[in-house]
């Protein structure tokens, strides 16, 4: 069942591009010697093996991308970011020196870049909360305030509410900023511009789009003693599924306390918290609250009899599974892995690094599940918490100039330099040795939705609801719900339309 309420064609569509692999300096650098050396003298009728290639670099492609931006010299000013200190993603932003982490300090060393490069030097502004932020943001706008910050960039579904009243530039005005590039993700084009307005952007300066991205870990030494197939493989040869999950779940989970009942002292095969690890099997099984038409039309349909099908086996994953481990905490799924508690967990990239430092087996970053083989394409959704970037409506003229060129760096440096320092530590210094650890991380990344029902939710539309029928043990009938609720539902989304297109 598809209920297309909304319609129009999309205008001002930009060609999108793909998330490709990534390098690091090190590597680089050993490129740079190769040749340099004299090769070493063979004794003739000797044979001799011959050495080894020099592994090719990933990176170069990326780190030789130019962006084309014209030349400016903007007096040593600040560019202010302001972010919201709850989020803890200000780090990202910027840094105060040099410390030998490859993330922290890829970071300064971008800052420093944009700053010899433009004269212009990249400042964080953190306020308490994401709520406290967007009050901020209200009492700028009403000021008429273009002095105190140049970029807003904090929790999406929040930053939403401001889109809705208004308060952010379309990102189609803001002078150098091209979304076709390598830096801006996909969905900036084919799910967040509609009718040629763009008021959230998602780029590689907002680290969150990625970190946040929603991953499963699985433990490689444990699937090993479980004699369980390469989990690599299945995904990559298509057979990574929701039934595929729980035919694992089924045969791994052990009674290791031995007293007959699932609690804490067991060995699962999967972990999972009750809120947006949740949530995440309604894209990973291939729904969507808004979508485009084969003319390039927007569709409202979060109801359909495959949202049906999918919420029903999902269900039965969470809920009539044997080996399945819920709690209602945030990361209860990744502080059990990180104990070593379970095979599987639902998680985000972030948890990697600050759940796993520690971590002594050896594990795997793969997507979430498909619905089923015939589902063509891996999905995932980034947590509501990462960061959207906007542009108030207050700042105009030269300003504009100054913002568009150092969002347009920013993204450009982070994609070259930062992203690859950052998977790196995602895996634990492999992701530039391990073409599998590489090719899997992008396929995760490649992976994310940000679907336009999600991101202008703001709390009043229909994402939430996945997580919240399939965290209650009784069984919901999926229709009688909607039917319920999608008077109210519709009649939001209707104002999200009229913010792009003046029409609901």
């Amino acid at each position: 069942m598809k209920n297309r309420i909304f319609a129009f064609l999309l205008a001002g569509m930009l060609a999108a591009t793909s998330f490709t692999a990534v390098s690091c300096s090190e590597s680089a650098e050993n490129n740079d010697k190769t040749g340099t050396e004299a090769p070493a003298a063979q004794t003739p009728g000797v044979e001799t093996e011959a050495p080894a290639a020099e592994p090719e670099d990933p990176f170069a492609s990326r780190a030789a991308e130019q962006d084309n931006l014209p030349e400016r010299d903007f007096g040593g000013r600040d560019f202010i970011v302001i972010g919201s200190d709850e989020e803890g993603f200000g780090a990202y932003i910027a840094t105060e020196e040099l410390n030998g982490e490859g993330v922290n300090d890829a970071i300064y060393n971008r800052n420093a870049a944009v700053e010899e490069r433009f004269n212009a030097k990249t400042v964080y502004t953190g306020v308490a909360s994401y709520g406290d932020l967007s009050t901020q943001i209200a009492k700028a706008v009403k000021a008429a305030d273009n002095q105190s910050f140049d970029l807003a960039q904090f929790h999406v579904v929040s930053s939403s509410g401001s889109a809705m009243k208004g308060y952010y530039h379309n990102w189609y005005d803001i002078p150098n900023v091209d979304f076709s590039r390598s830096w801006w993700s996909p969905s900036n084009v084919e799910d967040l511009t509609i009718a040629g307005k763009c008021f959230l952007a998602m780029g590689d300066f907002a680290l969150s789009t990625v970190g946040r991205s929603y991953v499963m870990l699985y433990d490689r030494d444990q699937a090993k003693n479980y004699q369980l197939e390469d989990f690599y493989t299945v995904v990559k040869e298509g057979r990574w599924t929701v039934d595929a999950l729980r035919n694992v779940c089924s045969q791994v989970y052990t009674d290791a306390n031995g007293d007959g009942v699932e609690n804490e002292g067991d060995y699962y095969g999967l972990g999972t918290d009750l809120y947006s690890n949740l949530n995440t099997y309604y894209w990973s099984t291939g729904n969507l609250i808004f979508s485009r038409g084969d003319s390039g039309e927007l569709e409202f349909h979060y109801y359909s009899e495959h949202l049906v099908d999918a919420f029903d086996k999902c269900w039965d994953l969470i809920n009539q599974t044997p080996g399945i481990y819920t709690k209602g905490e945030h990361k209860a799924g990744m502080k059990l892995f990180s104990e070593y508690g379970c095979l599987t967990c639902n998680a985000y990239l972030d948890g990697t690094i600050s759940f796993l430092a520690d971590f002594e087996h050896d594990y795997g970053v793969i997507p979430y599940p498909k619905f089923d083989e015939a589902q063509e394409q891996y999905r995932t959704m980034v947590d509501g918490n990462h960061e959207a970037m906007s542009i108030l409506i207050t700042e105009v003229g030269d300003d504009l100039d100054f913002i568009g060129i150092m969002c347009e760096v920013l993204c450009a440096e982070s994609y070259k330099y930062v992203m690859p320092a950052y998977f790196d530590v995602c895996l634990k210094q492999r992701y530039a040795s391990s073409p599998n650890d590489a090719e899997m991380m992008d396929l995760c990344v490649n992976a994310r939705v940000f679907d336009l029902g999600y991101v202008y939710d703001n709390w009043n539309g229909a994402s939430f609801w996945f997580q919240d029928l399939l965290a209650n043990a009784a069984h919901t009938d999926l229709a009688s719900y909607y039917s319920k609720k999608a008077k109210v539902v519709e009649k939001y989304y209707g104002k999200v339309v009229k913010l792009f297109t003046g029409e609901e």
